[in-house]
């Protein structure tokens, strides 16, 4: 339940389940290295999509040019 609260997949889950002895830390630790960066990709397009957001809500009730309101 924990991986999963962190994103991981189900068959990431499995992954992780099969280096359960604790020998193979390094593969466990490259696992999660690669979802990190998914996070930080996500991460990185959400504050793309803020910046976006927060420059057409401000101009939001702006009349100027042929469209009033750059939302819709």
């Amino acid at each position: 339940r924990k991986a999963q609260l962190l994103g991981f997949s189900l068959a990431e889950i499995a992954e992780l389940l099969a280096l359960n002895d604790g020998s193979q830390c390094h593969e466990a630790a490259e696992i999660g290295s690669r979802k990190l960066e998914t996070v930080r990709a996500g991460i990185a397009q959400l504050r793309r999509v803020e910046k976006a957001l927060v420059t057409l809500v401000d101009e939001c009730c702006r009349s100027t040019g042929r469209v009033r309101c750059p939302l819709i």
